[in-house]
Formats: C-alpha cells, sequence, structure tokens
C-alpha cells in the first residue's frame, strides 16, 4: 500500500515539472517574433584614426624660407586625407626648406612645393649699422687653409703679404760745367736695381666661412689619373691665392706669373673656402689676388669677437719697432792673378 501511493507521487511530481517546461516553451515561442519580420540593425560605424599633417599656419609667400616655427602648424585629419606620399607629419621634416609657390593658411606643406635652400638664402644678416655680406670663393691649399681644420659657420683672418717693386737710384760724381761763363757743380744721378721689398698686412678679420668645396673622390686609379692629377694641380698652383714655385720649389716672381695658367678642377690638397664679405672686403681680398700677393687664413677662436688693430710689417718696421738686427755688408772675395791666370793641375783619380 506504501509503496503504491509513492509511485502515484512520482508520476505527479513528473506530470508537473513536464507541463511547467512546456508552459515555459509555449510562452517563449509565443513572444519571439517572425523571423521574416525581424528588423535589421545596422553594426556600429568603424572609427577611421587621425594622423598628423603639416600645414600653414599664415599665408605664406613663395621663395619663403621656412626658417621660423610660427608659420607652421600641425594639425590631425583622417587617415584617409592624408598623403603619405607627399605630405609632412613633423615640423622639423619642414625647417629650413624654401617654398616653391605660395600657400594660404590651413593649406598642407608638400614636397613638391620646397625644396633645399640654396646659398643665397643662407646668407647671414647684416650686423647693426652694417652692410649685408656677401658669398666670396677662396683657393687655398694646406698651408693657406689652415691645414683643412676650418668648419662651416668658422670665423677667419685674411692675411696677404704684397711684393711691392722699389728702383734704386744713386747720385753719380760731380761734374763741374760753365754756362754764360759761369762754372756750376752738376751731379747726374744714375739708376741702379729693382729690389722686390715685402709687406704683410691683415687685411679682413672675422670673415665668415659659409661652405667648403673639397676635391670630389677620384673615379679612376692608375698612371692616367695620377697623371691628370699632376695636371690638375700644377693649373691650380697658377691661382694667386696659392704660392707658386717652378719644378725646383722656388717661388715664382715677375713676368714668369704672366704665363701661369688659369687655375682648373680641384685635386687633393686643394679645395675652395666661401667667406662672407661686403662689398669693401671683396674689393680688398680681389686686389690682393690680382697683385699675385700671398694669401693664408688664420683660424679664431669660437669665442672671438675682437677687432685687432695692427701695424703690419715691412722691414724698416722689423728693424725701428721691434729690434730687428740687419746684418753689415761682407767684404767682397778678392782673387789673386794666380788663383785666376795659373792653372791648377788636373787631379787624376787613385787606381
Amino acid at each position: 500500500m506504501r509503496r503504491g501511493a509513492l509511485l502515484f507521487l512520482l508520476i505527479g511530481l513528473i506530470i508537473i515539472i513536464g507541463g511547467f517546461a512546456a508552459f515555459l516553451l509555449l510562452r517563449g515561442g509565443a513572444t519571439r517574433p517572425n523571423a521574416g519580420t525581424e528588423p535589421n540593425v545596422p553594426p556600429p560605424p568603424t572609427v577611421i584614426p587621425l594622423v598628423k599633417v603639416v600645414q600653414a599656419a599664415v599665408d605664406i609667400e613663395a621663395n619663403t624660407l621656412l626658417n621660423d616655427p610660427t608659420l607652421l602648424e600641425v594639425v590631425e585629419v583622417p587617415i584617409t586625407e592624408f598623403d603619405e606620399q607627399n605630405e609632412f607629419s613633423n615640423i622639423s621634416d619642414v625647417l629650413g626648406k624654401l617654398l616653391i609657390n605660395p600657400v594660404v593658411a590651413g593649406q598642407p606643406i608638400t614636397r613638391n612645393n620646397i625644396r633645399d635652400a640654396g646659398l643665397a638664402q643662407r646668407l647671414p644678416t647684416a650686423a647693426p649699422n652694417q652692410p649685408r655680406v656677401k658669398a666670396y670663393p677662396l683657393v687655398v691649399n694646406s698651408l693657406s687653409g689652415v691645414a683643412d681644420q676650418i668648419a662651416i659657420n668658422d670665423f677667419v683672418d685674411v692675411v696677404a703679404t704684397f711684393s711691392v717693386e722699389r728702383q734704386i737710384i744713386r747720385p753719380g760724381p760731380a761734374q763741374v760745367i760753365t754756362v754764360n761763363d759761369v762754372d756750376q757743380l752738376v751731379r747726374e744721378y744714375q739708376y741702379g736695381e729693382t729690389q722686390n721689398l715685402l709687406t704683410t698686412k691683415t687685411i679682413i678679420q672675422r670673415a665668415q666661412v659659409l661652405q667648403i668645396v673639397r676635391p670630389a673622390a677620384p673615379v679612376q686609379e692608375g698612371e692616367a689619373a695620377q697623371g691628370q692629377g699632376a695636371a690638375g694641380a700644377s693649373n691650380l698652383q697658377s691661382s694667386s691665392s696659392l704660392p707658386q714655385v717652378d719644378a725646383s720649389g722656388q717661388p715664382i716672381t715677375g713676368p714668369q706669373l704672366e704665363n701661369a695658367t688659369p687655375p682648373s678642377t680641384l685635386t687633393e690638397g686643394i679645395w675652395i673656402v666661401v667667406l662672407a664679405l661686403n662689398d669693401q672686403q671683396i674689393e680688398l681680398l680681389e686686389f690682393a689676388l690680382q697683385s699675385n700677393a700671398r694669401i693664408v687664413l688664420a683660424l679664431r677662436s669660437s669665442d672671438d669677437v675682437a677687432i685687432e688693430q695692427t701695424t703690419g710689417v715691412t722691414i724698416d718696421l722689423l728693424v725701428r719697432e721691434f729690434g730687428l738686427p740687419l746684418p753689415r755688408p761682407l767684404p767682397p772675395r778678392v782673387y789673386g792673378e794666380a788663383e785666376v791666370f795659373v792653372p791648377e793641375p788636373t787631379p787624376t783619380p787613385r787606381p
């Protein structure tokens, strides 16, 4: 009897649970919308990343040197509007460039609208009450160019040594001549030899070095290249800013300079220093070069801004101001008649 009651209760519990589950299924089916009438919900939009682009902060005219950061600004634009091949993201990539065409405010700076600034755009501005400087090239070598220890933006002094010709005139013997029955003492002057006297002066101080043009690396080797280099060195030695010597190493002076060959290509040991000079300084240096003066550069310290007052140097100043002793003329060597007219026996070599 008790076992039948338990079985009846178990069957009733199963029926209740099954009915409750069926109720839940029927309720879920009734509230679920029809698949055919379900609305289409769009997915959330994709976020477009932003990138930086350099553009003009103000209207910029053509041929403007972009060395002022206030002319530029960096803004963010969608990556779809950024031209990576022609636009910039950093101001540092644009500073120092020259603008080719004008750009209005808000327009990006493009690669095809800028170029590297030339030497004319990099000339320093004039000091107060001073004229603007110009670029002037000077050919130097290891001796006149401070052994190639000069760098761009250094300051140098230019020292020139001139050779001045002086003709010596000496008085001749006095003669008595009669003019209108009156005796007069007349002394004629005789022209002697011509002497070359040297004078040295610092003609330019604190000239800024704008550029250094060194010889290109040799493109070929062997005797042919060496021959071309020797010919170029020979030609460049004719430049009046270099010491000009002959085959024996002696300085070339006088009429020999007129036949000098004009400068040619740069070779090893010879280069060009471009200096920032005003017109007056250019005239001084050009006159010195055309006068075949010896030109050397003196490198200044980075903090040296002094302008020195120099006297220049000549032989008489060395004697008078600096106490240079002058040697007395040596007595001449007088040969006797026996030394001149009596021949000496020819020495014979020892067997």
